[in-house]
């Protein structure tokens, strides 16, 4: 079990992102495995503006980083990563593989347990944002499906 969990986070880690890995884990497991697992520039706790936990690591030699979001509980709820904006189309060609499009910038997991949203560099930006989240009942896709 162990041997698999640290397969997919560096599968994750790898720049694939392709499981919602984090999501319902503890902050000092991920913050664990990090310190462990990955290379990172560095590491910041910080609190949300409605007093949610975070922290984010920022990647090393590349553009981007990962930013976990965790409950009073210290449970991950939501997480998102951020890539080079040259990687965009190969992402979302990945994305499209993986997941059901659901709308133009968002997919959902087969099993309905978790959606991935990616949203587009601004003008003067050098990156984009995926952001993980479990579905909430009933506002998953709203009856629209988006055409691949």
């Amino acid at each position: 079990m162990k041997h698999a969990f640290l397969s997919l986070l560096l599968f994750v880690s790898a720049g694939s992102a392709f499981a919602q890995f984090p999501l319902g884990f503890s902050e000092k497991k991920i913050k664990s495995y990090f310190d462990q697992n990955i290379s990172y520039a560095s590491a910041v706790d910080f609190k949300t503006a409605n007093g949610t936990s975070a922290v984010c690591f920022t990647k090393v030699k590349v553009v981007g980083d990962y930013t976990f979001f965790f409950n009073a509980s210290g449970i991950c709820t939501s997480y998102i990563v951020t890539y080079d904006k040259n990687e965009l189309k190969d992402f979302v060609t990945r994305l499209d593989y993986n997941y059901c499009r659901i709308q133009s910038q968002k997919w959902e997991a087969e099993d309905s347990t978790f959606q991935v949203s990616v949203s587009t560099p601004k003008p003067g930006e050098n990156y984009f944002s995926v952001t993980y989240q479990p579905v909430i009942p009933g506002n998953s896709s709203d009856g629209v499906l988006a055409a691949n």
